[in-house]
């Protein structure tokens, strides 16, 4: 493709990708708060600039859209075009995620979530950019330093397999999302401040559903060539997974109905531990989808990518 073509498919997708950004990040959190900001705001509801009352997946899925569109007008591949925005668009992320340190509560969460309740002064990791320190001196888990540290991993995963998946067009970014996304099921949890529904985190929501949709496609892509219940295990896992991770987070959330038919002194014991037990459950569940995800995608694309690379 000629120079100007392709400097017209990075203008295009990023000014369109900018103008959907803004409109899914907004449509998404009002969706996942189900409308209750136009209810208290009306109208003003889908125009106020508060940090929080915006969908980071909405905004990571304007951007892709906008460059997608930018492909079918400038007649790229849309597999290429989407390949062509792994490497930058992790780079991005993690710039934007760095960059919640800054918008008060929305890149932050609380240590004692993690079972750290007293961080004091001069202890690992009370020091900036681990942590945050407010206005009263209390330290703040900076999940905004996490979160980009998990775009730029990815980042480095996009550089690396660039060459080995270049046969397969739009490998690359598909794999490169879901290793973001599964990150960002577990990382969302940790934020203080954000939409939730019932007792999960809206943007872990999204970020599960994405999954699940590539893992579904992919099974089937599979199923189609290979049929058998061999081609649906990376969903039956993934769905398993899931589960795992929603049903550890109720009990956290609500552990109280699920303690008190227990022994007192085994209750307590559970009580006391909850916390650090069920995030490492959540943990290991978060792990166990991403993998699923990428062996879905590997087997629907082995007849492109070869054994070497699945």
């Amino acid at each position: 493709m000629k120079r100007d073509g392709k400097a017209a498919f990075w203008c295009l997708g990023t000014g369109a990708g900018l103008i959907l950004a803004c409109v899914l990040s907004k449509g998404l959190y009002l969706i996942g708060t189900l409308g209750n900001p136009v209810s208290i705001y009306g109208a003003a509801a889908f125009i106020r600039l508060e940090p929080q009352e915006f969908s980071f997946f909405g905004a990571e899925l304007g951007m892709v859209l906008g460059f997608l569109l930018a492909a079918r007008v400038t007649g790229r591949d849309r597999g290429t075009a989407l390949d062509a925005i792994a490497l930058p668009g992790t780079l991005l992320v993690a710039a934007l995620r760095f960059a919640t340190l800054y918008l008060g509560e929305t890149g932050l969460g609380e240590f004692q979530t993690l079972g750290i309740y007293d961080l004091t002064d001069g202890v690992f990791p009370a020091f900036f950019p681990l942590a945050v320190r407010d206005s009263w001196g209390d330290w703040w888990m900076a999940v905004g330093t996490l979160e980009m540290l998990a775009a730029l991993l990815c980042g480095v995963y996009a550089a690396v397999k660039k060459k080995q998946l270049a046969g397969a067009p739009g490998l690359l970014f598909e794999r490169t999302s879901l290793l973001l996304c599964s990150a960002q099921v577990f990382l969302e949890l940790l934020h203080s401040a954000g939409t939730v529904t019932y007792f999960v985190h809206t943007e872990q929501l999204w970020n599960a559903l994405y999954i699940l949709i590539r893992v579904i496609l992919n099974c089937r892509k599979t199923a189609l060539r290979r049929p058998g219940l061999k081609a649906w295990i990376p969903l039956i896992c993934a769905v398993l997974c899931i589960a795992v991770n929603g049903v550890t987070q109720f009990f956290i959330d609500k552990p109280y109905g699920f303690l008190e038919p227990l022994p007192t002194a085994v209750g307590d014991w559970i009580s006391d531990h909850l916390s650090l037990v069920g995030y490492g459950l959540i943990l290991l569940s978060t792990i166990g989808l991403g993998a699923a995800a990428l062996k879905a995608s590997s087997a629907a694309r082995s007849d492109l990518i070869g054994k070497e690379t699945a």
